[in-house]
C-alpha cells in the first residue's frame, strides 16, 4: 500500500506539472514581428496582435487597417511611393481602376439616396493621387489624415454644366471600404455647395464626417468599427469635435430633420 500510494502521489504530481506547463505554455504568446515569446511588456495592434513594446518605434501599421505588418500577420505589405503603408490584406480589395471607382460611386450615392441625399450631379471627376498631390491641391486645407478634397470651380470660370464644377481627388490605394468612407464625405462637401449651404469649418467638416460613418454604419465589419472608433476618438477640434457634435444631432433629431436644418443655414 505504501509503494502503491507513493507511485499515486508521484503519478499526480507529474500529471499536474505536466497541465500546468500545458497552461502556462498556452498563455504565453509569440511577438508578431520577431516570433519571440512574449514574457515582457508588449503592445497590441487594434486587431489583438501582440507584440514587444519595443518593436513600437520600429513596427509598420497599415495605413488603411491599423494593423502590425509581418509576415505572419498580414503575410507582408506594401510601401506606396508617398511613404504610406498598406498591408497585404487591405491590398486585395483596393480601388485603383475606373470600374471600381465606378462601382463606389454607385455604392454611395445608394447609400446617401437611402437617407434622403439625392441628385449628385452625373460624370463628376474622381481622380486618384498621392499625398503629395492630395496636399497640394487641398492648399491652405491641407492636413497629416488627409485623404480626398473636393475643388470647386468659382464662377468666374467659363464653365456652365454643373458637371464641370466639381473634382473630387481622392488618395490612391485606398480599400474599397475606405475609399467610399472618404468619397462620401466628400459628396456631402457637394452637397452643401449644390444648396448654396455656408456653415463654418467645424460644421462642414462635421456633417460631411456623417457621410463616413454612414458607409462604415452599414458595414458590419472589424474593420469599420476601427474606423468608427478612430472618429470617435479624434481630438482634432474640427473633423473630430465637428462629427461627434453632428453625430449628436443626427441621433437626436433624425436625418430628414437634419438635412432641413442644414438647408436653413
Amino acid at each position: 500500500m505504501n509503494r502503491f500510494f507513493n507511485h499515486f502521489i508521484l503519478t499526480n504530481s507529474r500529471l499536474w506539472a505536466i497541465l500546468l506547463c500545458s497552461i502556462f505554455a498556452a498563455d504565453i504568446q509569440n511577438c508578431s514581428i520577431c516570433l519571440q515569446p512574449l514574457i515582457a511588456d508588449f503592445s497590441m495592434d487594434a486587431w489583438g496582435n501582440a507584440f514587444h513594446s519595443n518593436h513600437e518605434k520600429e513596427g509598420l501599421f497599415c495605413h488603411s487597417c491599423s494593423r502590425i505588418i509581418s509576415q505572419g500577420v498580414t503575410r507582408g505589405g506594401y510601401v506606396y511611393p508617398d511613404g504610406r503603408h498598406l498591408c497585404s490584406l487591405c491590398q486585395i480589395t483596393v480601388v485603383h481602376k475606373d470600374s471600381s471607382i465606378l462601382r463606389a460611386y454607385q455604392s454611395v450615392t445608394t447609400q446617401l439616396g437611402t437617407i434622403g441625399i439625392t441628385n449628385f450631379p452625373m460624370g463628376i471627376p474622381i481622380n486618384l493621387v498621392d499625398l503629395n498631390q492630395l496636399n497640394e491641391n487641398a492648399g491652405n486645407l491641407s492636413h497629416l489624415k488627409l485623404k480626398g478634397f473636393t475643388h470647386f470651380e468659382t464662377n468666374s470660370d467659363s464653365q456652365t454644366d454643373n458637371d464641370g464644377l466639381y473634382h473630387i481627388f481622392i488618395l490612391f490605394g485606398l480599400p474599397r471600404i475606405e475609399f467610399e468612407a472618404v468619397l462620401a464625405h466628400e459628396f456631402l462637401h457637394v452637397w452643401l455647395e449644390l444648396n448654396s449651404i455656408q456653415v463654418n469649418e467645424k460644421t462642414s467638416e462635421g456633417f460631411c464626417n456623417l457621410g463616413s460613418y454612414i458607409i462604415y454604419k452599414n458595414d458590419y465589419t472589424h474593420f469599420s468599427q476601427i474606423h468608427l472608433q478612430a472618429m470617435e476618438n479624434d481630438l482634432d477640434e474640427i473633423y473630430g469635435s465637428g462629427f461627434r457634435y453632428m453625430k449628436s444631432i443626427l441621433l437626436e433629431i433624425g436625418w430628414e430633420e437634419l438635412l432641413t436644418k442644414m438647408r436653413t443655414f
